[in-house]
């Protein structure tokens, strides 16, 4: 009986931690809501670009051992550039999506659970 409890509770918070979250402020409709969203993404988009480099700037030379083949020396430098590329894309969703937030809060707005 209690690890049926257990399982139960444990199912519950599970469900909660996975409810889906929108931005809140009383007063405020869903197309302002929208609208402000859509302006803090604009505006983080154009700090990114302002504050970090174009990803050509992060290109890696990868040394590779005299005498390799060249196919393998282009699939060694293939999979340092999409490396890169996906640790600099992860880097600039972190960024964009930090701003967001400190730019909705700003604006009044709080992020909770959708009723």
């Amino acid at each position: 009986m209690k690890r049926t409890a257990l399982l139960l509770l444990a199912l519950l918070v599970l469900l909660a931690a996975c409810a889906p979250r929108v931005w809140y402020k009383p007063g405020a409709t869903s197309s302002q809501r929208d609208r402000d969203l859509e302006a803090c993404r604009y505006e983080a988009q154009a700090r990114f670009a302002e504050a970090v480099p174009p990803l050509g700037a992060f290109r890696v030379y990868v040394d590779v051992p005299f005498g390799t083949p060249y196919e393998l020396e282009r699939r060694v430098e293939d999979a340092a550039d999409d490396a890169v590329r996906d640790a600099y894309r992860d880097y600039e969703n972190a960024f964009v999506r930090a701003y967001v937030n400190d730019c909705m809060e700003a604006k009044g707005y709080a992020l909770v659970e959708e009723r």
